[in-house]
C-alpha cells in the first residue's frame, strides 16, 4: 500500500495475488501464507477505510468496524486462518488497522510446523465523512483473465468497503467503479463526448497508425531490388524499414498530404470520412508513374510512390491512405447478421511526452512534447489534438498462424489447435486488387498481414463478434477486450453494488494499471470528460482511489506464441496498440515483453505520484 496525505488525491493499492502453487514442500507453504497474507492486506486497506469513515463514533466503534469488514471479506476463512484485527487511533484524524493471522500447514507438519503467522498493516488519514466533509471515492478494479478465479473475493472486499462509506446510501460520500483490463472503457458513447473528447477524424499521429500508408503491393512485373535496404514494408511495425526509408519519408510528409486530402475532397470519397471510400462502389483514379510511364488505376484516397522514389527497390508502389480513422471503421465492420459494428467506448491511451519528441524528431511533427497526456489529469479539448482520447480499434487479424505463416487459418473463433490469432473475424482478401488495375497480384498471406484496409468494405460480414466474455472468458471483433464501462461519481449505493456485482472477467489484452489508476483518477477530476468531481482543494473534500489488482503489469503473446516476431502482431492490442507496431517498438524503443512491462510499471508510478501531487 502506498500513500500520501497532503496529496491531491490519496491512492490505496490492494494488491490480491493468489501465486501458481509449487510442486513441493516450503514452496507450497510460502504460496499459501503469501496469498493469506496479500488478501490480509487488501481486507486491512478496506477496513481502515471504512474505519476512518466514521470519524465521529467512539474508538471502540470503529475497532468493531474495521473488524466486521475483515470478517465480511474473509468469511468462514477467518477463524480458520485465525484472524486478529485491531484498529488504533494513532493520532488525531489518522487510523490504522492491523491484522495478525496464521496460515495452517500442509507438508511442513511433516516437520513439526502446524502454522505459519503472517501479520499487515494499513493506515489511513481522513476527518471523518459528512455533509461538511464529503468523501469521493474511485474504485478501479482489475477485471483481466488472470483475475477469473478470485473475482468472487474482488466483489467482496469491493463491496464491503462501499457498505462502510456510503451507508444506506444518499448520503455526503460518493463513489465511482474503473473496471480495468489492457484499456478502459469510459463510456463517452454519446453524441455530446463523441463532438468534444473523441478523435474522430484522426488528427492524433497514432490514431489509424496501423494503416495508414501501408505499402501494399508493387507493379506488376517489377521484382523489387532492395540493395542494402529494407525499404518498404508495414505501418511502422517491427519488421519495417529504419530511419531514413521511404515509410519515414512519407510520415514526414504526413501533415501536407493531410491539408492536401482535405483541399482536394480526396477524403470525402466516402460521406464526410476523412478515410478514403473502402466500400462499393469504388472511385477510382489513374496515376501515371514519371519514373516508368506506366498507369496504374487505384481507389480516390489511395496513392502510389514511383519508382524512383529513395529506397523503393525501384518498384512503383500501391499505398494506403495517410489519414485513416479508427472511429470510422467501426461502421465499415459487419457483424454476423451484417449490422454495423457501433464503437463500444473504449480508448487508447493518450500521448507521452517520449513519444512526442519521436514523432518530431522521425516524423517531421511539431509537438510542445511539454505534457504527458497518459498520466496526468489535462482535460480533453478540441483545440489540442493530442489531449483528445483515440477510439480503440483491435484490427481483424490474419488468416494465418503466428506459428508457422504458411498455416491458413480461417476466421472465427481462438483455438488452441488452430493455432492462430486471438481475433481473427473477417476474410482478409475483402477488397482485393484486381488485375486491371496494373499491380502485382496479392497473396492471401500478404493481406493477412492485418494492415489491409479494404477488408472493412462495409458489406462482408465477420465470422464472429462477440462483446462480452465467452465461457472462456474472449471476446471478438473490434470491441475485443474492451470491458464494461466506467460508473460516474454516485451517491446511490444499490447503483453501485449492482455494477460491481456485475463485473466479468475478460481474457485476452493483457494488464495495464496506469489505465485504470488515470481514469479512476478522471471520474474524481473537476476537469472534462466528467467534471463531477469538487474543485481540487475544496475545504473538507477527500478524494481517494482504492485499486485492486493481482499486481503485474503485462501484455499478452498473440496467439499464445511469445515468438512470434516474424509478424508485426506478436502480441494482443491494447491501450498502446500492438507490441510491434510504431508506438512501443519505436517511439517507446520496445522489442520484448519485459520492456512493456518496465515501461507499464513506469506509467504507472508516474501517474501515482501525479495523482497525489
Amino acid at each position: 500500500m502506498f500513500r500520501r496525505d497532503d496529496g491531491t488525491v490519496a491512492v490505496l493499492t490492494a494488491v490480491v495475488v493468489i501465486p501458481a502453487m509449487a510442486a513441493i514442500g516450503g514452496a507450497i507453504e510460502f504460496s499459501r501464507l503469501n496469498g493469506a497474507r496479500v488478501a490480509a492486506q487488501a481486507a486491512a486497506d478496506t477496513a481502515v477505510l471504512a474505519a476512518a469513515s466514521k470519524a465521529n463514533l467512539s474508538q471502540t466503534e470503529r475497532q468493531a468496524i474495521a473488524a466486521g469488514a475483515v470478517n465480511a471479506i474473509f468469511g468462514a476463512r477467518a477463524a480458520v486462518l485465525g484472524l486478529q484485527t485491531v484498529e488504533t487511533d494513532v493520532s488525531a484524524g489518522l487510523y490504522e488497522v492491523k491484522i495478525t493471522g496464521n496460515a495452517p500447514t500442509v507438508l511442513q507438519k511433516l516437520i513439526g510446523m502446524e502454522r505459519l503467522s503472517f501479520s499487515v498493516t494499513s493506515r489511513a488519514t481522513t476527518s471523518g465523512v459528512s455533509a461538511a466533509k464529503p468523501l469521493e471515492l474511485a474504485l478501479a478494479l482489475d477485471n483481466t483473465g488472470s483475475m477469473s478465479a478470485n473475482m468472487g473475493d474482488l466483489k467482496s472486499a469491493a463491496k464491503s468497503l462501499v457498505d462502510a462509506v456510503m451507508g444506506a446510501g444518499g448520503g455526503a460520500a460518493r463513489v465511482s467503479v474503473v473496471p480495468y483490463v489492457a484499456v478502459v472503457n469510459p463510456g463517452l458513447t454519446d453524441a455530446a463526448s463523441v463532438a468534444s473528447y473523441v478523435d474522430t477524424t484522426a488528427v492524433n499521429p497514432f490514431n489509424g497508425a496501423w494503416y495508414r500508408d501501408y505499402q501494399v503491393t508493387q507493379g506488376a512485373g517489377c521484382t523489387p531490388n532492395w540493395g542494402s535496404s529494407s525499404g518498404g514494408g508495414s505501418s511502422g511495425g517491427a519488421g519495417s524499414g529504419g530511419t531514413g526509408d521511404a515509410r519515414d519519408m512519407l510520415d514526414i510528409l504526413a501533415p501536407i498530404r493531410r491539408m492536401a486530402q482535405e483541399l482536394f475532397g480526396v477524403s470525402a470519397a466516402y460521406a464526410a470520412d476523412v478515410t478514403a471510400n473502402t466500400v462499393a462502389p469504388l472511385t477510382m483514379q489513374s496515376w501515371t508513374s514519371p519514373a516508368t510511364g506506366r498507369t496504374y488505376q487505384l481507389p480516390m484516397g489511395f496513392y502510389a510512390l514511383d519508382a524512383n522514389y529513395p529506397n523503393n527497390g525501384a518498384c512503383d508502389w500501391f499505398k494506403q491512405p495517410a489519414v485513416v480513422s479508427q472511429y470510422e471503421l467501426f461502421r465499415r465492420t459487419r457483424d454476423q447478421n451484417g449490422n454495423a459494428v457501433a464503437w463500444k467506448g473504449c480508448v487508447e491511451a493518450r500521448i507521452s511526452k517520449v513519444e512526442q519528441t519521436w514523432l518530431n524528431v522521425n516524423r517531421g511533427w511539431s509537438f510542445p512534447a511539454n505534457v504527458d497526456y497518459d498520466v496526468t489529469d489535462t482535460p480533453p479539448t478540441s483545440s489540442n489534438s493530442l489531449s483528445l482520447f483515440v477510439p480503440y480499434f483491435w484490427p481483424d487479424e490474419p488468416d494465418f498462424s503466428p506459428f508457422n505463416t504458411s498455416i491458413a487459418v480461417a476466421p472465427g473463433p481462438y483455438s488452441t489447435a488452430t493455432q492462430g490469432f486471438h481475433n481473427n473475424y473477417l476474410v482478409d482478401t475483402n477488397g482485393q486488387i484486381q488485375a486491371s488495375w496494373g499491380w502485382t497480384p496479392v497473396s492471401a498471406i500478404d493481406y493477412g498481414a492485418g494492415s489491409w484496409l479494404m477488408k472493412y468494405d462495409g458489406a462482408t460480414k465477420s465470422a464472429i463478434i462477440r462483446e462480452t466474455p465467452d465461457a472462456a472468458g474472449y471476446t471478438y471483433g473490434p470491441n475485443a477486450g474492451c470491458p464494461d464501462p466506467v460508473l460516474r461519481l454516485t451517491n446511490n449505493k444499490s447503483t453501485v453494488t449492482t455494477k460491481i456485482d456485475n463485473l466479468s472477467s475478460w481474457q485476452s489484452g493483457g494488464t495495464i494499471i496506469s489505465e485504470g489508476l488515470m481514469w479512476a483518477w478522471r471520474t474524481l477530476s473537476p476537469n472534462a470528460p466528467y467534471n463531477d468531481g469538487a474543485a481540487y482543494g475544496t475545504t473538507g473534500v477527500q478524494k481517494v482511489i482504492v485499486l485492486m489488482t493481482d499486481g503485474i503489469n503485462e501484455l499478452i503473446d498473440n496467439g499464445n506464441n511469445a515468438a512470434a516476431l516474424t509478424t508485426h502482431n506478436i502480441s494482443d492490442y491494447s491501450a498502446y496498440g500492438y507490441l510491434g507496431d510504431q508506438r512501443l517498438w519505436y517511439a517507446n524503443k520496445l522489442n520484448s515483453y519485459d520492456d512493456f512491462n518496465k515501461l507499464m510499471d513506469n506509467r504507472l508510478l508516474t501517474a501515482c505520484a501525479n495523482a497525489k501531487a
